[in-house]
């Protein structure tokens, strides 16, 4: 009971955390909205919808190419390699997370140019695929899975995906919302990425439509997605520690 209070703290602590910021944006905006009203003509403009728009499409094709690429990254470490080899990537991975990622861009974008995906959604969406922290992420979510309990599945006659998706998913849920709030916060608030390889004219996000115009409406409208998917995320996770059910035991059932 003591732990369920502490974990239940933690949770909202780390709630108030991550609303903070978002408050404090707000207050400014409310101060600053007398004289931005003058300006104001309306919210929903032919630009900010395409950049909420490219946005809202931005941060799905992230999320998607993203759970292709390091989920099965972070299984592979943490099943299929030999320790040795999969110590290595990870180190690397690690490396890669230290690097600033104004250093890359110009990396980025010439592979961008080479691939002519340069003022193309895809191409950031490309340059997004692999995410060393997500890997990390996963990869400590597989650990959590007992070889012996995936032995004993295949001994009873279940396939591979079969036990990826009975198995594997259940006990990586709360790594996977973990990783998917943070994959869809990263990819709604890129700044410096669309900036270099997108032409705001042609292909805005929301991040640089809000540096040449905006009023406190449109803002209001653009934190909406990542609220209700934060409070999404939360329910979920605040429900599995009300519930707190032994993850062995809730496993073998669904599978059985």
């Amino acid at each position: 009971m003591h732990r369920n209070s502490l974990k239940k703290a933690l949770f909202f602590l780390l709630l108030a955390l991550y609303l903070f910021p978002c408050l404090a944006l707000f207050s400014f905006l409310w101060e600053a909205a007398p004289a931005a009203a003058e300006a104001d003509s309306g919210p929903l403009t032919a630009a900010f919808l395409l950049a909420y728009r490219n946005s809202c499409l931005l941060a799905a094709a992230n999320l998607l190419l993203q759970w292709l690429v390091n989920v099965p990254a972070g299984l592979a470490l943490a099943k299929l390699l030999p320790p040795r080899a999969a110590n290595r990537v990870l180190a690397l991975c690690l490396l890669l997370m230290l690097l600033p990622q104004q250093a890359l861009l110009l990396p980025q974008y010439l592979v961008l140019d080479a691939l002519h995906l340069l003022d193309r959604l895809g191409g950031l969406v490309l340059l997004s695929a692999f995410q060393p922290f997500l890997v990390l992420l996963y990869w400590a979510g597989f650990r959590q899975v007992e070889t012996s309990l995936l032995e004993a599945a295949a001994c009873e006659g279940a396939s591979g995906p079969q036990i990826f998706r009975h198995i594997c998913l259940p006990l990586l849920t709360p790594y996977l919302l973990a990783g998917s709030l943070l994959s869809v916060a990263e990819s709604w608030a890129m700044l410096e990425q669309p900036l270099t390889f997108l032409q705001a004219d042609t292909q805005p996000v929301l991040s640089t439509y809000f540096l040449q115009a905006a009023n406190l409406r449109q803002t209001a409208l653009a934190a909406v997605p990542m609220l209700l998917f934060f409070v999404v995320v939360a329910g979920v996770v605040q429900n599995g520690l009300e519930t707190e059910k032994d993850p062995k035991e809730e496993t073998r059932r669904r599978f059985l």
